[in-house]
């Protein structure tokens, strides 16, 4: 009786892998047995003109060694890394140092068995994050010039480059932070030539070329990580691409692409869509369900590791033996893995579906599954329903489809290998698209070799925001002294400094591989700032107590801010208005009294021409008899404004002492004795117990000082107890 063949493996593919894996033994051996006669292995040489592709995935590192003669991709060695451990999840990086090692073991086995040094890599990335713009630019082409492939290129190399700035420009306004985003491959939809669309414009004339093409974009961080893995392996990026569109290189060239086909590029961790039409592939998507869900499934019903599971998930056996996370050994029929699988593939299923009929807009004329996971079994039938397309219209990958690459025969090539076949197959085609590094702030960056790269364009690589370069003058500082408006400028900024490799550069500056830029981001101006004591000598801006025509009254120099009394030193604030009264002569007091100049005046029993300086308890008098005044007035925060003339028909004077006591004037008796009344006395008129009423308050004061029980109390006096 014949063995029944596992479910969705292709026949006779173990016999294969058997065989390649026989012929590698062989080639193993033979070189073992050199070395034990004596014949060192010949010296390792230049990479050259080798391609090395390293295909980084979920599950492994594939590496690819090959060589481009004429159209034929010739594959030389393949190695395959399975990872250890888990450190890519979605096709994203998750542990660097991880991933460099497997990199290095791969380089390491290709460069031995090929004695060739390997410096540098292409490399794919997957689509996770991916966004996808399409855009058309004009380029001007000379009048009654030969359109070239050279001038092909330029074109549309403009257009990528133009595409980039554009949509740099839109996600720094859409994002709060400079968004950073690279431009990791781009399709050309459609030529045309003054209005009319051309597919083979060489040869023709023509003033106005249009590119239509579609770019994809990938986060900063989902390159960089690969490129930083890389970088730690001692290897240089050479190119990079993205997955599908290495992918479409290697089974559908362009002369399949007037046909409206799909390819789904099903790894581990993500499944990448790619649409052609019409000579073009005109559509990218991606879902980060694929081959990993499946695995899980199998993890969580059998209670096995991932390693596991994935062993599980992948044996051709009819009988699996496996042990459990219990130590408890085990053994499952492949049936029951599909019956498990089951559901997680019907899924998967439906989110390809999903994501060509998204790229495409209607289910396309056949569909190309490749990748590892493209083999579970099912899967092709199960597209193919959800499309409502024929089954016989989906196909998975093989070694039959692989077009334009030439590989020995003793190596087994199946859908796993699409990728990595297909990015040495992109080296080189089609427009130069490689990544180049240049350190800005002492970061190195990466960015699209457009031959035209600005310092401009590297500033959200390098996180600096647009506005960092433009800085304007300190806030200017408007207020009125004395009646007179008086603006102080504020400071004119420090602008922005572009140094590249040493010497000052501007945004428009381009830049090459290698370069070092330090970006010094432009210093705002400091705003105007001034204070009272700027214009106003504040030590002697103060008042003290005399005696002016027998009333008690303040003198000196008073400063008012905005109508307030002011004592001490402070900033002054955006439209202040300060006013400076100055009566600290004889002459200032009594013009402020409203004594008529010429009137002869006494200062401490002595005639005063009104000029002399006064000072703390000094007398001015009449030189004869005169009508008696008010006395000074108190401002709102406490400290006494100057007096003011009484109406020339005085009142009678009250019988006590007149004060303000929280803004309220009031008149106390004199003592007992005649004598002036203390501030004790103020608090016992207004608290049956003065003493709680002074152990609550805040404020405390005479004059705006901190009050003494004891201190005599004495016309126009201002006290506060809150």
């Amino acid at each position: 009786m014949e063995k029944k063949r596992p479910v969705g493996r292709p026949k006779g593919s173990t016999a294969k892998k058997a065989k390649a894996k026989a012929a590698r033994i062989e080639r193993q051996a033979r070189a073992a047995a050199e070395n034990a006669a004596g014949n060192k292995p010949a010296s390792k040489t230049a990479q050259g003109d080798i391609i090395f592709a390293l295909d980084i995935g979920t599950h492994s590192v594939v590496g690819v060694l090959a060589k481009k003669t004429g159209g034929i991709c010739e594959i030389i060695d393949m190695y395959e890394q399975v990872h250890e451990m888990r450190c890519m999840s979605d096709g994203q990086i998750e542990d660097i140092a991880a991933v460099a090692e497997d990199i290095k073991k791969v380089k390491s086995v290709l460069e031995d068995r090929n004695s060739v040094l390997l410096s540098r890599a292409c490399i794919a990335a997957a689509g996770r994050a991916l966004k996808t713009v399409r855009a058309s630019w004009e380029y001007r082409l000379e009048k009654d010039k030969l359109i070239t492939n050279e001038v092909l290129k330029t074109t549309e190399l403009d257009a990528v480059r133009r595409t980039c700035a554009e949509y740099t420009a839109k996600t720094q306004i859409s994002e709060n932070e400079p968004a950073a985003f690279y431009c990791v491959g781009h399709s050309v939809v459609s030529l045309t030539l003054d209005g009319f669309k051309v597919t083979k414009p060489e040869g023709h004339r023509g003033e106005r070329l249009t590119t239509e093409l579609i770019a994809a974009f990938m986060p900063s961080y989902v390159v960089e990580s690969l490129c930083a893995a890389v970088d730690e392996a001692k290897l240089d990026v050479a190119s990079i691409t993205l997955e599908p569109i290495a992918a479409m290189n290697a089974v559908i060239p362009q002369e399949l692409r007037l046909i409206n086909l799909a390819l789904c590029d099903i790894g581990a961790g993500t499944s990448d869509v790619a649409v052609s039409r019409d000579g073009s592939v005109v559509a990218y998507g991606m879902a980060t369900t694929a081959g990993d869900e499946v695995t899980e499934a199998v993890m969580k019903e059998l209670l096995v590791d991932f390693k596991t599971a994935e062993m599980i998930k992948t044996s051709g056996e009819d009988e699996i033996t496996y042990t459990d996370v219990l130590l408890n050994e085990h053994k499952i029929k492949r049936e029951k893995v599909l019956e498990i699988t089951a559901e997680m593939t019907e899924e998967l299923a439906k989110v390809i579906a999903d994501e060509i009929i998204t790229a495409n807009i209607t289910p396309p004329q056949a569909v190309f599954l490749v990748g590892g996971s493209s083999k579970l079994a099912g899967l092709a039938k199960l597209v193919s329903k959800e499309l409502g397309i024929d089954e016989t219209r989906v196909i998975v990958g093989r070694k039959e489809l692989f077009r334009q690459i030439k590989a020995p025969e003793d190596m087994a090539l199946d859908a796993e290998h699409t990728t990595p076949l297909g990015i040495a197959v992109s080296s080189g085609e089609g427009v130069s698209y490689d990544f180049t590094t240049i350190t800005v702030n002492g970061k190195r960056l990466r960015a699209l070799d457009t031959n035209r790269i600005t310092v401009f364009e590297l500033l959200p690589l390098a996180k600096i925001k647009p506005e960092q370069l433009m800085a304007g003058s300190g806030k200017s500082l408007t207020f009125t002294l004395s009646g007179e408006k008086i603006t102080i400028r504020g400071k004119t900024s420090s602008p922005a400094e572009i140094i590249v490799n040493g010497i000052s550069e501007s945004l428009n500056s381009v830049v090459t591989k290698g370069d070092e830029i330090t970006i010094i981001p432009a210093q705002k101006g400091e705003d105007a700032t001034a204070k009272l004591s700027d214009y106003i000598d504040m030590n002697n801006a103060k008042s003290f107590t005399i005696t002016a025509f027998g009333e008690k009254t303040r003198a000196g120099i008073f400063v008012f801010i905005n109508g307030a009394l002011k004592n001490a030193d402070r900033f002054i604030h955006e439209g202040d208005n300060i006013e400076i009264q100055d009566l600290s002569t004889v002459s200032a007091v009594a013009k402020n009294l409203g004594i008529e100049e010429g009137e002869k005046l006494l200062l401490n029993g002595r005639e005063a021409d009104g000029s002399e300086t006064l000072k703390s308890g000094d007398i001015i008098t009449y030189a004869m008899p005169f009508t008696e005044v008010k006395a000074v007035s108190m401002s709102e925060d406490g400290a006494e404004a100057p007096g003011e003339k009484q109406d020339e028909k005085p009142e009678e004077k009250p019988q006590g002492t007149t004060v303000i006591v929280n803004g309220i004037t009031s008149v106390f008796p004199l003592r007992a004795d005649g004598k002036q009344p203390i501030f004790l006395d103020i608090a016992t008129a207004f608290s049956d117990n003065p003493t709680e009423l002074l152990s609550h308050a805040n404020t405390i004061t005479v004059n705006g000082k901190i009050a003494r029980l004891d201190e005599v109390i004495y016309d126009g006096d201002v006290i506060v107890i809150e």
